[in-house]
């Protein structure tokens, strides 16, 4: 528009230039005096003329000046409602997506509505009764449940916005189903397991003289009985004095007769009861109201109470197993997978949500259940980890980010030896996520993921099967097939996280967001071949005794979750080395009562046991 200006300026000049030096022109010289004034009359019409044409053009003018400026009003009136459309567009995406993700959550909560894998420890009403409602954990604005910790684990994605620490600190914070798989029935095993029982077989022949004809074959056919009945046996013990001696009490066996009082002390129970009671309760996880029916059944007069504080006794023998089992589990370079689940314990006159760790050493078969009263705190398991010199520590992603933290949490905790330990992220949890966002929030997206990650599975089990050791797997780990996987899960992420978040529902943002956190500690298996890919060793060791919190509903108290973690460490122990519980508990109990104290000659890898069938 200036130079427009600028053009038009110097035409002016340039004529005004040309008219100083050309001589006037007298149009009228030579006019008569009335040609003259016609001539004066037709330039003042022209003249006029022309102001009317201005005036005209100028009035045409405003009249496009205005319809200019309803134009641009409209203009902005339109981006205006452009912008607000653009922002009524975003919010309905967002409330689309956030009742997709209802939907899913509901969904997924009636499925779980009878079967909820955590119960929630409600707290007493303030005051008054509460009526049904609150018994039922409904209503009362008074009545607050207390903090659900598998709820945060799963909320967790690895950003700071969906962490929630409620449960560790104690304080509040400000699918359809697919087409049934079809059964493979050439998958089917080479060899078939043959019923028997280990031991010597009673053999009872027949009396072949009796036989009344020629005998054309014989045959063995195996019988198996189970002899199960209670005896009480009753010992004479007798009071008596030496000379310059307190009288005592002994029993003075007569020939054929028992050379000893054989039970456990403190109790009335034999090794072999001790053994029947430990395996019923933690093994089979039945309850001890059962466990009381089925000896009342079976004649025996005693309170559910004695049974308690006879297995707490056994308990006093397998404590001293523990410190031996945490030596070999946190050996300098060991490779550990911990986890936690919850318990609910009675404190008293209310119930409390606690929680019990387990950590799983699989080089050194140990499996270590340990309960700090039931502490929900941070340091839990780094207080237990002490000062170990671990190479690593499997988790999933909440308890590696909250309770282990990074090597700077981690030196400021006054723990810099924790700086050298790697921490894995268990690659089962975000497959978990992604499964979730592809079958409940129905996200398609989620699926190029879910393959991806299914082939590092893929490539595992071929490891297994080929029996490779952990040197061999490292090299195939590093190989590239698995490089070229990487790859693939890396701009996937990528593509994915540069798109709007509108595009995904929920549950994958999570997944997404879980996955960028912890890329490290997820893909840190494919650089050593002795690291596991994933902590389901730690959940299956966990199992038995979720198991027998579905059954028990709660502990009567504090002793009774210590109780259950020394049994289940001996027993998951066992089972890790692929041993017979059943075996070990009463090759134990036996040589406790036979007076062995050497408790590292009484661990499950060195009593002596076979491995089991099972």
């Amino acid at each position: 528009m200036e130079e427009l200006s600028r053009t038009i300026e110097q035409k002016r000049e340039l004529l005004r230039r040309d008219a100083l030096f050309r001589p006037a022109v007298n149009y009228s010289e030579g006019m008569a005096e009335d040609e003259k004034g016609r001539y004066i009359n037709y330039l003042v019409e022209l003249h006029q003329e022309d102001e009317l044409e201005k005036k005209a053009m100028r009035m045409v003018m405003e009249e496009m000046m205005e319809k200019l400026s309803a134009l641009e009003a409209a203009l902005r009136r339109n981006e205006s409602l452009e912008k607000e459309l653009s922002v009524l567009q975003r919010q309905y995406r967002q409330l689309d997506r956030r009742n997709k993700t209802l939907e899913a959550r509901l969904e997924e909560a009636n499925e779980q509505l009878y079967g909820r894998k955590s119960r929630k420890c409600k707290r007493k009403p303030k005051g008054g009764t509460g009526g049904q409602d609150q018994r039922d954990g409904i209503g009362g604005e008074d009545q607050e449940r207390e903090p659900d910790r598998e709820e945060e684990k799963e909320g967790f994605d690895g950003t700071e916005s969906t962490l929630s620490t409620r449960s560790v600190d104690g304080t509040p914070d400000a699918v359809k189903p697919g087409p049934a798989k079809i059964r493979d029935l050439s998958n089917r095993p080479e060899h078939y397991k043959r019923t028997g029982v280990q031991g010597e077989s009673r053999v009872y022949l027949s009396d072949k003289n009796k036989v009344p004809g020629r005998i054309i074959e014989t045959r063995m056919v195996k019988v198996y009985s189970l002899e199960m009945c209670l005896k009480e046996s009753s010992y004479e013990l007798v009071h008596y004095v030496q000379k310059g001696k307190k009288p005592c009490w002994a029993y003075f066996p007569k020939e054929g007769n028992p050379q000893e009082v054989t039970k456990v002390e403190g109790t009335k129970a034999t090794p072999e009861f001790m053994q029947a009671l430990a395996y019923e309760v933690y093994v089979k996880n039945v309850t001890f109201g059962k466990l009381h029916q089925w000896l009342t059944d079976m004649g025996m007069t005693i309170s559910g109470n004695t049974l308690r504080n006879w297995l707490k006794k056994g308990k006093v023998y397998l404590d001293q197993l523990i410190p031996v089992l945490k030596e070999a589990a946190l050996e300098k370079d060991s490779i550990v997978n911990c986890d936690e689940t919850w318990c609910k314990v009675r404190k008293y006159d209310h119930y409390k949500k606690c929680y019990i760790w387990v950590l799983v050493n699989k080089a050194e078969g140990v499996v270590i259940f340990f309960y700090e009263d039931g502490s929900r705190g941070r340091d839990v398991l780094v207080d237990f980890l002490g000062d170990s010199e671990l190479k690593s520590v499997m988790t999933d992603g909440y308890i590696a980010y909250v309770f282990l933290g990074n090597e700077l949490k981690s030196a400021e905790a006054g723990k810099p030896h924790m700086k050298d330990v790697l921490h894995q992220v268990c690659m089962a949890h975000l497959l978990a996520k992604l499964q979730r966002a592809s079958t409940k929030a129905k996200d398609k997206a989620a699926d190029p993921f879910i393959e991806t990650i299914r082939m590092f599975y893929h490539f595992e089990d071929i490891y297994d099967k080929e029996g490779l050791t952990p040197e061999e797997r490292g090299r195939r780990r590093q190989g590239l097939e698995t490089k070229e996987l990487l790859i693939r899960l890396r701009s996937l992420l990528q593509v994915e996280m540069e798109k709007d978040a509108m595009e995904h529902s929920e549950y994958l943002t999570e997944a997404l967001n879980y996955l960028h956190r912890f890329w490290d500690n997820l893909t840190a298996f494919t650089k050593d071949g002795n690291l596991p890919i994933d902590n389901n060793l730690a959940e299956r060791a966990i199992r038995p005794l979720t198991t027998q919190r579905k059954n028990i509903i709660h502990f009567g108290s504090d002793e009774g979750a210590k109780m259950a973690a020394v049994y289940h460490s001996i027993i998951g122990t066992v089972k890790l080395q692929g041993k017979s519980a059943w075996e070990y508990l009463g090759k134990f109990f036996v040589k406790v009562v036979e007076g062995c104290r050497d408790f590292a000659s009484l661990t499950p890898k060195n009593i002596g046991l076979q491995l089991s069938n099972s």
